[in-house]
């Protein structure tokens, strides 16, 4: 008996020379003895033949370890008459390296860093304005060598106090 595969059990195909059988009569799919008639059919071209079945479609994979067993199958088997139906044989297409999908080429091979001045049109930007306790604690130094605390220092919570002096 040969080895079957369902195409849920594939998700590639092997290596090998695969033709596709069309226009299957349902009775390959159901009936044992016409399956197996169909399977020797096709084993006589090649000895390690391998089967998938699709049922849905009417399909037929034909799995060739040579090149020249598939071509011959295809030759003397397409058109022939497999319980009263005519059906199609034909070679299955494997796509080449260069056809499929690949990721686009890089354009450049290094980061684009921000300018390190504004444009020459733009209007420079007057940066952040300080905080209202930050210009109060300016206000009400003295004089050189005084300070002011902004900010207490909180020994539990690990926070640092934040002293402004004026030099």
């Amino acid at each position: 008996m040969q080895a079957h595969a369902t195409p849920d059990s594939d998700d590639e195909s092997p290596p090998g020379f695969e033709l596709v059988i069309n226009n299957v009569p349902d009775d390959v799919f159901t009936n044992v003895y016409v399956k197996d008639e169909f399977e020797v059919t096709f084993s006589s071209y090649g000895s390690h033949a391998q089967f998938r079945y699709v049922q849905e479609y009417g399909r037929v994979f034909v799995l060739y370890l040579l090149e020249s067993q598939c071509d011959a199958a295809l030759k003397e088997l397409d058109g022939s008459d497999v319980d009263g139906s005519k059906i199609e044989v034909s070679k299955l297409k494997k796509p080449s390296s260069t056809y499929l999908l690949r990721a686009p080429r890089k354009k450049k091979d290094f980061l684009i860093s921000p300018p390190i001045s504004p444009p020459t049109e733009g209007i420079p930007g007057l940066g952040a304005v300080p905080s209202l306790a930050l210009q109060a604690a300016i206000a009400s130094l003295g004089g050189i060598g005084s300070s002011f605390e902004l900010h207490p220092g909180d020994d539990v919570r690990d926070q640092p106090k934040i002293v402004v002096t004026q030099d």
